[in-house]
């Protein structure tokens, strides 16, 4: 009885002795691991503070503010209406939206398309592609860029060497009608076969026309037959040279029966 006895006080000294250590060590791995995430939360919160207030510098920064443009492929439309029409002075560069600002541009009449480049930190460069004007079309008192397109568009210089037509129906016209394409192939057809011509004559009645080197006028009508027209007009002007006659005018429109008055 006294050996069993010895041994239950060892045996509860000894689970005593376990108990006790066991607890010690759960307290002494606990307390780090609490420790550290308060740190990690401080760490993030100090992060995100640091990252809010470099969005913040970043975003107010005159650095990345736009306050000027480069401007490729001007000839007639200054900087100034490019830059004007962007609408870009005092934007952020991270706000600019480039699709919205070719838009803008191409709104101007002289100006065909517009490419916007944006780059840091408040780097643009718009590339346009101007109209270019294939002639110059008169009527009346005012007279108009015409592209290759048939778009008119407000001149910005006094053009010498290219092509004018003269408009005898003296319509009044706006900044983007549109030439008839009709009106448009005449006289490219006329002119491929008569280039050293620098004035041309339309009108809706006549079509397209020009004057000889005597000052006869002759109507051509639109850019059917060109060329047998144009033919049928050497003989017959040679014609009233030889007899003498000064027409009031020379029409071929129709060049199987041609006439003059």
């Amino acid at each position: 009885m006294a050996s069993r006895r010895r041994n239950g006080r060892r045996s509860q000294r000894r689970l005593g002795r376990q108990y006790h250590t066991s607890a010690q060590s759960l307290s002494l791995r606990t307390v780090p691991a609490f420790e550290s995430v308060r740190v990690s939360r401080l760490v993030a919160v100090v992060l995100i503070m640091l990252l809010g207030w470099a969005i913040y510098s970043v975003f107010n920064s005159p650095t990345f503010y736009v306050y000027g443009v480069e401007v490729r492929g001007n000839a007639a439309v200054t900087l100034e209406e490019v830059y004007a029409a962007s609408g870009l002075e005092g934007m952020s560069i991270f706000w600019v939206d480039k699709d919205a600002v070719s838009g803008q541009i191409e709104a101007l009449p002289n100006v065909k398309s517009a490419r916007v480049r944006v780059g840091l930190p408040a780097s643009v460069t718009i590339l346009l592609e101007e109209r270019a004007p294939s002639l110059v079309w008169r009527s009346g008192d005012s007279h108009w860029w015409v592209d290759a397109g048939g778009t008119m568009v407000p001149p910005l210089a006094d053009l010498t060497d290219v092509l004018t037509v003269v408009d005898t129906d003296g319509r009044s016209l706006v900044d983007g009608d549109q030439l008839d394409a009709s009106v448009l192939a005449a006289v490219r057809e006329l002119h491929h076969f008569l280039p050293e011509l620098s004035v041309m004559y339309y009108s809706d009645t006549t079509g397209i026309g020009f004057k000889t080197p005597e000052g006869w006028p002759v109507y051509l009508g639109d850019a059917r037959d060109m060329e047998f027209k144009l033919t049928v007009l050497v003989p017959l002007r040679k014609h009233l040279l030889d007899e003498g006659i000064t027409p009031e005018f020379v029409d071929v429109q129709f060049p199987e029966r041609p006439f003059y008055r």
